[in-house]
């Protein structure tokens, strides 16, 4: 049984395709579309009927992707991205009349949860902590507690953070404010007050994007396991907001999260600083792999 979910975000709309025999789930189909909603929205926070007809087009296309490969089932998930659109009933509705399938919008804790569950293979390095840096929420969870009800979703994320500063990319100044920023929301939601953790998972296509300009600018060689060094994040940081030559490694690796990437680093790297992690490891593994894990294991009963 092959079954398909498509995760739609601030950024992209993406699917996954797995077969499914038992216990045992095999990737079939891994796609992602650029599709940004930010440019589609008001200022009061409806999505236009262009970009609600962006998003209906391109859920159809990766649709007809899940039914070439075979797929039995097709679902639908949303997170913070789509609880942050005014006119939701709206996208929900048209993507319903297009598509003749419904969207699941994940709350918080739910989103968390399925970011926990997709990557419960990195329990056994021990004293870990999972960021999934999203577009205007991130999800953080203590690898070490299995418990929805103790996992962070806090509204924040490089989305948010960007409309923070003015321009494209933030000056020195600004990105002192968004530590600031940041260790404020970690205080206010009590987010494992003096903890440490010896790495983060760090989940999500930000994440990914991240590590792209990281391997980049350090020439990492190819590796299974995509690890950032602390020390040389705070490297890559001053390099993106002190450079000219910037905009470069930006275009070249991630075209389409050029305004996101600084802002995601630097959450990334004042989540590091605060917990005493050394280390990042970018996790290949989101929600919809989590989603996916849990239709599989509800059907298995």
């Amino acid at each position: 049984m092959k079954i398909a979910v498509i995760d739609f975000s601030s950024t992209s709309l993406s699917l996954l395709v797995e077969e499914v025999s038992g216990e045992m789930m095999v990737p079939v189909v891994g796609l992602r579309k650029s599709v940004s909603i930010l440019g589609y929205l008001s200022k009061k926070g409806k999505l236009s009927d262009r970009g609600i007809e962006r998003v209906v087009d391109s859920i159809k296309s990766l649709i007809e992707t899940a039914q070439k490969v075979g797929a039995e089932s097709v679902h639908i998930i949303s997170t913070a991205s789509m609880r942050m659109i005014r006119n939701y009933g709206e996208v929900v509705a048209a993507v319903k009349v297009g598509t003749g399938l419904p969207i699941t919008n994940l709350d918080g804790q739910s989103e968390a949860y399925a970011d926990y569950i997709a990557n419960r293979e990195y329990t056994t390095l021990g004293n870990s902590i999972l960021l999934d840096i999203g577009g205007y929420s991130s999800s953080i969870v203590d690898m070490s507690d299995s418990d929805k009800s103790d996992m962070f979703a806090l509204d924040i994320g490089p989305a948010a953070l960007f409309q923070a500063f003015d321009g494209m990319y933030p000056a020195k100044d600004d990105v002192k404010k968004l530590r600031k920023k940041i260790d404020r929301m970690l205080e206010k939601n009590s987010v494992f007050p003096e903890r440490t953790f010896a790495r983060i998972i760090l989940v999500g296509s930000n994440a990914e994007a991240l590590y792209s300009v990281y391997a980049d600018y350090f020439s990492v060689p190819d590796s299974s396991l995509r690890r950032i060094e602390k020390k040389k994040l705070r490297k890559l940081i001053k390099h993106l907001i002190t450079s000219d030559d910037r905009a470069l490694i930006l275009i070249r690796n991630v075209p389409e999260k050029v305004h996101m990437l600084i802002p995601a680093a630097v959450l990334a790297d004042e989540i590091a600083e605060r917990y005493s992690s050394s280390e990042l490891i970018v996790s290949g593994k989101g929600v919809k792999d989590g989603y996916l894990r849990l239709l599989v294991e509800e059907f298995n009963g």
